[in-house]
């Protein structure tokens, strides 16, 4: 396989694309606070492949996150500049394409509708026209070789699908349907075999040259063949700067250094040189002055202007320990110095918090990603194959075990067991699957939210409505079942009243799942805490305690509870204008439905007041669950 390998087109060696000066990073360990960056400086220029390189802990990553302003906490200072002036955080994350280590992308989802959503939200409706978007989807998918797999679904979590190396170039074509100026790579290599890997980068640089585009990207240990596709490299350890300059200068430099390669693989080499010893406090030390000295090697290199270090560098040299040593004693100064005047705090950059300004219409943005929600919840087949269990099996049972009630005392109780009962089955079934769904994208939430593709309302109402389908049409067939089975009235108006009041219910439940979804991160922890909840609030429906005889420091949580609304207006639509037999010689006897509604404390609001009030407290919950979703799921960047 043969690959592109034409320079760099543009006026690059003029112009950089992204320079930066003297980056420092601390952030707060339980030692302290600890330095991340160190006093990194350089730039790269349009069309340039250039691999950030460093073992373990090194801090490439870091530096990738803090050029690309994806770097959260801490504290950072020095000087960033795009294009020659600093960055305004809302233009430069659309003129960015970060690819995460991690695919992030739908599974359901095929490689043609992941390009497609993509370009339909993020290329703008007044310069593309819809055959404009899919053109670039088609142009993007033959520039990275993924025409032959385009109707094939993303697969991944245990579902069948393309390759890795295929999904990891989806997610790079995600990002390339734009125009971006800038692409920037978190170990693309990750997980791929090498030919898969080489091909990714092979690609990569590819499309650098065609596009004039600068691609970074942080990579581990690059085969050989890999090495020799990169233009430039920056290498760094502990921080610290130890190379940055041409690819093919790196092995000459660090030979004048008196450090000869001995590995065919440079990749191997630049690591073996920079890697810290941990095998004993002393080869430890050893080795950190071993990399400060490279560092210090490199700010002499630079200062030349790009000239040899008179004096080689060798680890444990009196030249060498001098050197370190005079570091060391003025370094600890200006550290106490960077921790009271900071440039940047996570105060300031809490300033940088709001979405950046939309490029296309509200109605846009919520009907493509209404399509894409949609297409999810469909091919969900275990949620719908529960949903139709759920349907059956209650059915079933509740229909039948309740069968044909009649008007006698036992039909009292069976009419209650069956209402609460099925007050029950219309949010549990529901609301653990609408979690699962929304906590399982909230990933993709997150990295679409900080490229700023589209608003936060467009999303929220677009994910609320495609869930309302999957739950109206299975608990009306389960509602229409349960109703005629067990004979409750046959009475037109009571029949759709307590439809309207299923449906109610299942709005609010959804409502709460979205909340309870955007208030933690972890699927474990969310399905503890909602059936804890939901199990507290059933307390006060008015079925297993009367709700006047709940004590009055708790009574007001009934106000708050979807059960005790939902439940209350069940009971007085069966029961209103029932009349029940009484057995002889019995010395308790409900006569008329009114006296079972009185004796379970549920007619102190009307059957359509307690529907209201039902519908307002969810339209509270998705209220609650819409700024969760808006504070909670937002990332908070650092900007310099």
């Amino acid at each position: 396989m043969s690959y592109s390998s034409t320079e760099p087109k543009g006026d690059s060696s003029n112009t950089p694309i992204l320079s930066w000066s003297n980056l420092n990073y601390d952030v707060k360990t339980k030692a302290g606070v600890r330095r991340v960056l160190h006093d990194i400086s350089g730039e790269v220029y349009p069309g340039e492949l250039v691999a950030i390189m460093g073992s373990s802990g090194a801090g490439k990553t870091t530096l990738l996150n803090v050029l690309s302003g994806r770097v959260q906490g801490g504290r950072l200072y020095g000087d960033i500049k795009f294009n020659g002036d600093k960055r305004n955080p809302h233009n430069f994350k659309r003129m960015v394409a970060y690819v995460e280590q991690d695919d992030l992308l739908f599974a359901p989802l095929t490689v043609n509708e992941t390009l497609t959503t993509s370009a339909q939200l993020r290329l703008p409706d007044t310069k593309y026209s819809s055959d404009e978007k899919h053109e670039r989807v088609d142009a993007v998918m033959r520039q990275l070789r993924l025409t032959h797999v385009r109707d094939s679904p993303i697969g991944g979590y245990g579902a069948r699908g393309v390759s890795g190396g295929e999904r990891k170039r989806v997610s790079i074509g995600v990002e390339l349907v734009t125009d971006p100026s800038i692409l920037v790579l978190d170990e693309p290599s990750s997980g791929l075999d090498s030919s898969s890997a080489e091909m990714v980068v092979a690609l990569t640089k590819e499309m650098s040259r065609e596009r004039n585009l600068c691609t970074l990207m942080t990579i581990h240990q690059p085969s050989t063949e890999m090495v020799q596709m990169f233009d430039k490299l920056i290498l760094v350890s502990q921080g610290k700067l130890i190379y940055m300059g041409p690819m093919k200068q790196a092995i000459p430099y660090f030979e004048s250094l008196g450090f000869p390669s001995t590995n065919p693989n440079p990749a191997n080499f630049f690591i073996d040189l920079t890697t810290i010893d941990f095998t004993s406090d002393e080869a430890m030390r050893k080795s950190e002055q071993h990399v400060q000295a490279l560092a210090d090697s490199f700010v002499e290199f630079r200062t030349n202007g790009g000239c040899l270090p008179s004096t080689a560098v060798s680890t444990g040299t009196s030249a060498s320990a001098s050197v370190i040593g005079s570091h060391i004693a003025s370094a600890a100064p200006s550290f106490a110095k960077s921790n009271l005047d900071m440039d940047i705090t996570q105060n300031a950059a809490d300033l940088v918090l709001y979405d950046p300004p939309a490029i296309n219409s509200w109605f846009n943005e919520f009907w493509v990603l209404l399509k894409r929600d949609w297409a999810l919840a469909v091919r969900n087949t275990s949620m719908l194959y529960g949903l139709a269990a759920m349907g059956i099996t209650t059915i079933i049972f509740l229909g039948f075990v309740f069968f044909q009630l009649k008007h006698d005392q036992a039909s009292v109780q069976n009419r209650v067991g069956a209402l609460f009962m099925f007050a029950l089955l219309c949010s549990y079934p529901i609301i653990f699957p609408v979690i699962s769904l929304i906590i399982s994208g909230r990933s993709v939430l997150v990295r679409e939210r900080s490229a700023g593709m589209y608003r936060m309302t467009a999303y929220f109402f677009a994910k609320s409505l495609s869930f309302f389908p999957l739950a109206i049409i299975p608990y009306t067939i389960t509602y229409i079942g349960v109703y005629f089975i067990a004979h409750f009235q046959y009475d037109a108006a009571k029949f759709f009243i307590g439809l309207a009041n299923t449906y109610v219910l299942l709005f609010t439940a959804i409502g709460f799942a979205f909340g309870i979804a955007m208030l933690v991160q972890r699927i474990e922890v969310a399905l503890i805490i909602a059936p804890v909840t939901m199990s507290n609030l059933i307390l006060f429906a008015g079925n297993l305690a009367n709700s006047h005889a709940v004590t009055p420091v708790l009574r007001w949580i009934k106000y708050l509870c979807m059960y005790y609304y939902s439940y209350a207006a069940f009971m007085q639509n069966e029961f209103g204008g029932l009349e029940f037999t009484c057995d002889e010689g019995s010395s308790s006897c409900y006569r008329t439905g009114e006296d079972v509604i009185e004796m379970y404390g549920l007619n102190a609001q009307a059957i359509w007041l307690c529907i209201v009030l039902n519908l307002v407290l969810g339209i509270g919950n998705y209220i609650i669950a819409y700024g969760l979703t808006r504070w909670l799921a937002k990332p908070r960047y650092l900007w310099i």
